[in-house]
């Protein structure tokens, strides 16, 4: 198995370059739609955390999507494939040392409150969240979403800006997980 450069879009590449994935870290793909963006992280993750759970969780809302991905990584034990909306997200998967998504378009169309209330009760304090967005070969045509996705991370206590990204295949916020709790 290998990602090879057609079959991987180029805003997914720059996605999972800017996240920095390294061995031994656990990584949360927030709608992973062909499974495209977990074939890179297979290339760069341990199949294993420490405590011998999948380095990679992806989940999306779409049964279609969930079956895309699981028969792309069929032999990929190091990978759990999870068939979930975002605001449903079981805590019990983390803690993720990092959480991404690309073109996840909850976080601006809405205040994606519950969204990120379930991401920090999974990414451990200090883990990384990217956010990414991409249109394809027209460069910077997305980072109009970019206002909507800031106001909604900053709006919550969980997750601190600590980036705003533009580059010719995307543009995206990175986040870092803050220490404050999560209630209801």
């Amino acid at each position: 198995m290998g990602a090879d450069a057609a079959s991987v879009p180029a805003r997914v590449r720059w996605a999972v370059d800017v996240l920095a994935p390294q061995p031994g870290e656990r990584v949360l793909d927030i709608g992973s739609g062909t499974g495209a963006s977990v074939e890179l992280l297979l290339e760069r993750l341990a199949a294993t955390d420490a405590t011998g759970r999948p380095s990679i969780v992806a989940i999306d809302r779409s049964a279609t999507a969930v079956a895309r991905i699981r028969e792309r990584v069929a032999d990929a034990a190091s990978v759990e494939v999870v068939l979930t909306p975002l605001a449903a997200l079981d805590a019990s998967l983390g803690p993720f040392d990092a959480a991404f998504g690309v073109n996840v378009n909850v976080f601006w169309t809405s205040a994606a409150v519950a969204e990120l209330r379930a991401l920090a009760a999974a990414v451990r304090p200090g883990g990384r969240l990217l956010i990414a967005y991409g249109i394809g070969p027209v460069p910077l045509a997305d980072a109009g979403h970019l206002d909507g996705v800031e106001a909604a991370i900053r709006a919550t206590p969980w997750f601190s800006v600590t980036d705003r990204l533009a580059a010719p295949h995307g543009s995206g916020i990175l986040a870092e997980r803050t220490a404050a709790p999560v209630a209801g």
